[in-house]
């Protein structure tokens, strides 16, 4: 299985190249990837089928003047610290979304135990820590390949939360975004790199996945750039 790492990138090509990897691993034109990553500048990522009125503070958007990306996955909102949190994304076959979030939680579960964090996998696609949120996944499905990417928080600034919105009902059940997720280095008391991250997402992954060292193909790197253009068009990015 290729493992790919890379430094930051802004959302619109990240995206691109996440949907490009699920497209054309589904005509066996790449091998199945987990890949490393991160947003630049930090980003708030919205799931393919919420609305924005509902999910995004756009008035904190402004002021922090983060760009607004809708994913061509599910899942919630995701706030995406480039200082903060490291982006991984996993390109496999088949076609169980609930047994790839299981597969992929365990390499997660394994990562969080270098810092002698105990997670616990938390359906449909969370990974906490003392009851609090510290990865997200989120997934899509196109025939006979799943493309599942999701968030690291190590360090992730708990005032940038105040970008997302929650729908009232979930608010008064679950409480504001800010109080549901955590971070290892909240957890720990002192903050940790990128490069200790990152250390221990490389070995949790490698506990799970047979990896090996790769690059991108010419054809990723083409047919993600032709397909830049959807992540920075505002029919896409409001569609809902």
């Amino acid at each position: 299985m290729r493992l790919i790492i890379e430094g930051g990138e802004r959302g619109e090509r990240q995206m691109a190249l996440d949907e490009t990897m699920l497209l054309l691993l589904t005509k066996d034109l790449i091998p199945e990837t987990v890949r490393f990553w991160n947003f630049k500048p930090t980003t708030l990522t919205l799931g393919r089928f919420l609305a924005v009125k509902d999910w995004v503070n756009e008035e904190e958007l402004r002021r922090f003047n983060f760009p607004l990306i809708r994913r061509f996955t599910g899942g919630g909102p995701a706030l995406h610290d480039e200082n903060g949190e490291i982006t991984w994304s996993v390109a496999i076959k088949g076609n169980d979304l609930m047994k790839a979030y299981q597969t992929i939680a365990k390499a997660l579960i394994n990562a969080l135990s270098h810092f002698d964090l105990k997670g616990e996998f938390s359906p449909i696609n969370d990974i906490v820590v003392q009851g609090k949120k510290i990865v997200g996944m989120a997934g899509a499905i196109k025939r006979n390949s799943i493309l599942v990417h999701g968030t690291f928080m190590y360090a992730t600034n708990p005032e940038f939360m105040r970008v997302i919105k929650s729908p009232k009902v979930k608010e008064a059940e679950r409480g504001e975004a800010k109080s549901r997720v955590t971070t290892v280095s909240l957890l720990l008391g002192y903050n940790i790199s990128r490069s200790e991250a990152l250390e221990a997402l490389i070995e949790g992954f490698k506990s799970v996945f047979n990896l090996e060292d790769g690059e991108l193909t010419d054809i990723e790197k083409e047919f993600s750039e032709s397909l830049r253009f959807k992540y920075t068009n505002p029919q896409w990015t409001y569609l809902r």
